[in-house]
């Protein structure tokens, strides 16, 4: 079973600073060099973080 992760507790605003970041460097590489590179950019970077995101999931979850 996967632990859910209350998402109520996260940090805003490291959420909208790290999309931020995302969006303004896919939009640099998709305009430098070719529109699928801004994308796989963007596409990567989502699925790391979900990949990576068990590293903070105790600071997350206050029950524990």
């Amino acid at each position: 079973m996967i632990n859910s992760i209350n998402t109520g507790n996260l940090p805003i605003k490291d959420l909208v600073t790290t999309s931020l970041i995302i969006i303004i460097m896919s939009n640099i590489l998709a305009k430098i060099y070719n529109p699928l590179f801004g994308f796989t950019y963007a596409f990567g970077n989502v699925i790391t973080l979900n990949f990576l995101s068990w590293l903070y999931q105790d600071s997350w979850n206050k029950n524990n």
